[in-house]
């Protein structure tokens, strides 16, 4: 099979387009076209929808597609496997990094990563985690950098660093605050619902923390009065170091700031940070070592 057609195929999912994946292919329109065609006529079906600028798969094209993707990662695993046994390194290593705490990650391991293997070219980016986990899933990201709870785990192979606890930042002008500490380390445990007519700063709807966090105000027994919604936890943060309102966060974000005491939760609520990898691919060299720098990294930061 013509592995360069499967991946012409795949791409006009990927784009909802023929112009766009013939342009991303770096092939003409009309040559996609006729191989699309021809193919359809070898199967005797038709495998997209035609609608401009939205081309969807049939039924018929989910199954090819499906099929079509297991090819491409298994050409994928395959190369990478034969590049490691004849010990040839010239490869790239596609890492997905959540925003934020993902940069520092990487700016601390990459150095020594780089020194094992100076000839793998890795390719960070910034991604959502469920987007992530689409890609892994897809074999589109070798590696992701995650942070969720167990029930946010899909079916990918998760390779775990460290358990990171969840807990409440107020302001140090806060009428509770005399009650709290400078290091959340040192914090005494407190009920959320103490502070359930304060302002909150709330992480947005696509993070996962939105989730545990929202489970936490549900067992808590109110709903907070949001201030201000962001997707960084460093400007919660921030905003909570201005004296405006309270935050959940987690612990990493949780140093000691001037202007701000921290409290710890009833049960120690935590989600998992982690990396994870597609179901069935065996690791390679450099994966496997990337991800125990990571693992220590994360070990130093945070037990």
């Amino acid at each position: 099979m013509d592995l360069h057609l499967v991946e012409n195929i795949v791409a006009i999912e990927d784009e909802k387009s023929i112009t766009r994946a013939a342009e991303k292919r770096f092939i003409t329109q009309s040559a996609l076209n006729q191989q699309l065609q021809k193919l359809e006529e070898e199967l005797g079906t038709e495998l997209f929808r035609r609608q401009r600028g939205n081309w969807q798969p049939t039924e018929a094209g989910k199954k090819y597609l499906a099929a079509a993707r297991q090819m491409l990662a298994i050409k994928k695993e395959a190369y990478a496997q034969i590049a490691d046994c004849a010990e040839v390194c010239r490869r790239t290593l596609s890492v997905g990094l959540i925003p934020e705490r993902g940069v520092d990650m990487f700016t601390a391991v990459y150095p020594a990563f780089h020194r094992a293997y100076p000839q793998v070219r890795v390719e960070p980016a910034e991604y959502p985690v469920r987007l992530m986990q689409q890609l892994i899933s897809r074999g589109q990201l070798d590696l992701g950098l995650a942070t969720l709870a167990p029930e946010q785990r899909d079916e990918s192979v998760y390779h775990d660093m460290v358990r990171e606890e969840i807990v409440l930042a107020a302001p140090k002008g806060h009428a509770l605050a005399a009650e709290g500490a400078a290091d959340w380390r040192d914090a005494p445990q407190t009920e959320l619902e103490r502070f359930s007519g304060e302002p909150f700063i709330r992480i947005y709807q696509r993070s996962t923390l939105f989730e545990l966090t929202e489970q936490l105000f549900s067992r808590a027994g109110f709903t907070p009065r949001v201030l201000f919604s962001t997707s960084s936890n460093v400007s919660k943060g921030r905003i909570v170091q201005a004296g405006l309102g309270c935050a959940l966060l987690p612990a990493s974000y949780a140093g000691p700031k001037e202007g701000v005491v921290y409290f710890r939760l009833p049960g120690r609520p935590a989600w998992d940070i982690t990396l994870f990898s597609r179901k069935g691919r065996e690791l390679n060299g450099p994966e496997r070592l990337y991800i125990s720098l990571c693992r220590d990294y994360w070990k130093k930061r945070l037990e």
